[in-house]
């Protein structure tokens, strides 16, 4: 996981937000015409799901120190839940530009980074 830990951490929330799209917007495709259009769409978004990065770091971050702690099943437990919600809210906040993007990860990692200080202090 030592290797792994960083790649994972910065292509979650682009990822994620992602195969939401796709999720979304898939269904209503119809057929080959669609996949120009896609691979399109793809190439524009490229620049927006690189700023996305980083907005994933905080919530990977913690939930690392949280591993480093021995909570495994904790810090994949609210790093999955978080990261749900962060995905979801990171989709409304799109409408503002990335600095509410950005704004939403950062307080939606807030539980993870409280857990990880309360349990640094009391273990």
């Amino acid at each position: 996981m030592r290797h792994g830990f960083w790649p994972l951490a910065l292509l979650w929330l682009p990822t994620a937000v992602v195969v939401q799209a796709a999720a979304r917007f898939l269904p209503e495709s119809s057929g080959a015409s669609d996949a120009g259009m896609w691979m399109f769409a793809a190439i524009m978004s490229a620049s927006s799901l690189i700023v996305l990065a980083p907005c994933g770091l905080p919530l990977a971050l913690g939930c690392r120190r949280l591993w480093s702690l021995g909570y495994r099943r904790v810090a994949w437990w609210l790093g999955i839940s978080l990261g749900a919600l962060t995905v979801a809210a990171s989709v409304f906040a799109g409408l503002l530009g990335p600095v509410a993007i950005a704004a939403c990860a950062l307080l939606l990692s807030i539980p993870v980074w409280m857990a990880w200080w309360w349990l640094a202090r009391h273990a």
